[in-house]
């Protein structure tokens, strides 16, 4: 069942743990029993899919029950319909879970701190904190860090210890108005979440520099990136092909440009802008916020360099690279014009880049990037890098793939370079 790699599972693995348990709110599967028990209990409560973000607020008082979604509120004047609104309108999906509350929860500061382990027999360290919104308690500084540190590391150890494969892992601390502490989420990044990646690559010192800033997506974060740069990108935390990525820019009179896919729309305020990102994005997927980096680009379109790499006998090799050319309109590669070699593509952007400079900095970049992601999340064979190169030629590391599509290889011109990595993809089969 997922509930057992769910929230509802995790609830139970950390709740076995006494001084974890002791910051645990109630939480039990959702059904029409657990709801009406929750209302004679608790004034206030959260319902929460099994995996992803969506979340509904309950709050019981004398005269009606109410129903706060993201977007919109609901009341209702009895608890028959207020449960069978949230059952068939707002909760679709198919498992969920209730969890008390200990107060008003817009009256609860929160923050997301993120762990991380090398491996799976490394310790759990703290490598990042995510304010969700603009009202959030400062109080999360490195005064407070420590009394935090035992009780997050110690969730993120029983949850690895059931979890082998994941290496990240974002615990959500609340803070009441009485000045207590409760666990309120645990969010597992498996290996193919571009947050838990992030993280393994930004752990390589010399790697750093090629990772654009980044961070999980939330009202607080957002805004702070708009004001840091003139165009950001947000993508789901796990996500292909390009599916949910959106660009949105600052326009020179303080409005928004939206652009998804091939659209473009433009928004007054940010507050109207969160509302509809949050409504057609943030509220089906965990998301990442991201600085864009501006590509280098031939005839208007922006491109970005493929790059396979493939273990062989213990080592990282590259062994193919295409550059892919953005179609009209698009600002990611993933829906191509064209595909070019690398030197043809620096000549049609009329480059003064060395080619020779530009190849040797992402084979090494690569190999390095390969190295990491190997050792943190093993078992892998093959990786596609996305390597981005902006007007100064500094190389950017956009994200890698494990399940990389070789389908624009065996496209591109004769086939040799499929065939190569073929050849590797049969040599490592062998090997096993």
């Amino acid at each position: 069942m997922k509930g057992i790699r769910g929230r509802f599972g995790q609830q139970r693995i950390l709740d076995s743990n006494v001084s974890l348990s002791m910051h645990l709110l109630e939480t039990k599967l959702l059904s029409e029993a657990t709801f009406y028990t929750f209302l004679e209990r608790y004034n206030f409560f959260i319902i929460k899919p099994l995996v992803g973000p969506q979340q509904v607020c309950i709050s019981v008082n004398d005269e009606a029950l109410e129903l706060a979604t993201e977007i919109e509120v609901f009341r209702f004047l009895s608890k028959e319909e207020a449960f069978e609104y949230l059952t068939k309108q707002i909760c679709t999906k198919k498992h969920y879970i209730i969890q008390a509350a200990p107060t008003n929860p817009s009256n609860l500061y929160q923050c997301r701190f993120t762990l991380h382990r090398r491996s799976s027999k490394a310790n759990w360290k703290i490598v990042h904190s995510t304010l969700v919104d603009e009202t959030s308690d400062p109080y999360y500084d490195l005064f407070h860090m420590w009394k935090l540190n035992n009780l997050m590391t110690t969730a993120a150890k029983k949850l690895g210890a059931s979890y082998p494969g994941c290496h990240t892992i974002v615990v959500e601390v609340s803070k009441d108005v009485a000045g207590k502490f409760w666990l309120s989420d645990t969010i597992l990044h498996e290996r193919n979440s571009k947050w838990s990646q992030y993280h393994s690559l930004h752990l390589k010192k010399s790697l750093r520099a090629f990772l654009p800033a980044t961070d999980l997506c939330t009202k607080k974060t957002l805004l702070a990136f708009l004001n840091a740069y003139p165009e950001v990108i947000i993508k789901p935390c796990v996500g292909q092909q390009g599916r949910g990525i959106v660009k949105i820019a600052t326009t020179r009179d303080m409005t928004f440009e939206v652009h998804e896919r091939r659209n473009r729309k433009f928004i007054e305020d940010f507050d109207q802008l969160f509302r509809y990102l949050l409504e057609k994005y943030l509220s089906q997927k965990d998301y990442i916020v991201q600085r864009r980096i501006s590509l280098k680009e031939i005839n208007g379109n922006p491109f970005d360099v493929r790059v396979i790499t493939q273990l062989d006998e213990g080592n990282w090799i590259v062994t193919g690279q295409v550059v892919k050319v953005a179609a009209k309109d698009y600002f990611v590669s993933n829906r191509a014009s064209k595909l070019l070699t690398l030197e043809n593509a620096l000549s049609e952007s009329e480059s003064e880049i060395s080619l020779e400079h530009c190849a040797k900095r992402i084979e090494k970049v690569c190999k390095k990037a390969s190295k990491r992601l190997w050792k943190d999340s093993g078992k892998i064979s093959i990786i596609g890098f996305d390597i981005g190169i902006d007007g100064k030629g500094k190389i950017w590391v956009i994200e890698g793939n494990y399940a990389p599509s070789l389908s624009m290889f065996y496209m591109f011109g004769n086939n040799e370079i499929h065939q190569r990595i073929s050849y590797y993809i049969r040599k490592h089969k062998k090997s096993d």
